[in-house]
């Protein structure tokens, strides 16, 4: 690995990357479920108007606010909470890739309850930065929900959120 021929101490990380072939590439981006409904938003989406991004880090798409004091210690406590989720759909403007939803289809793992104490938090974590959420464990119900809100409260891009 390189990073020893140009001089750089490695981590034990690093050292087990180089021992060997670690690493290999998932069969896919999305679960069969995640697929399906991606290609259901696909119909019923203006793709001229709005983009469909899969799989989003939260941390993406919201940033902490100046009551937080950069780099401190509650910083960084809300940072790494929210590093390690994402959502099943943000969609964004075309023109500007302005933000306007976040889109969660659940699945049986949301009645877990360490995943619903997440849910909870993200709901609070979007509700603050000012991201609608449309979210339900029923897909067909979650495309009729997510096509309307766009046609309606999503020109305006100005929502509570959208929850069944």
């Amino acid at each position: 690995m390189q990073l020893h021929a140009a001089g750089i101490r490695t981590g034990d990380a690093e050292r087990i990357l180089s021992s060997g072939e670690c690493w290999q590439r998932q069969k896919t981006l999305l679960t069969g479920r995640e697929v399906s409904f991606m290609k259901g938003l696909f119909r019923i989406v203006d793709m001229k108007r709005w983009y469909l991004c899969p799989q989003v880090r939260v941390a993406d798409i919201v940033q902490l606010n100046g009551n937080i004091r950069p780099r401190s210690r509650q910083w960084w406590q809300l940072f790494r909470m929210v590093s390690q989720w994402h959502v099943d759909v943000v969609i964004v403007e075309r023109r500007s890739f302005s933000i306007v939803a976040a889109v969660e289809l659940d699945d049986a793992s949301h009645l877990r309850p360490e995943r619903r104490r997440r849910d909870i938090l993200l709901e609070e974590v979007l509700r603050q930065a000012g991201i609608p959420l449309l979210r339900s464990h029923d897909a067909r119900k979650l495309l009729q929900m997510t096509g309307e809100w766009l046609n309606t409260t999503g020109a305006d891009q100005q929502s509570p959120e959208h929850r069944s």
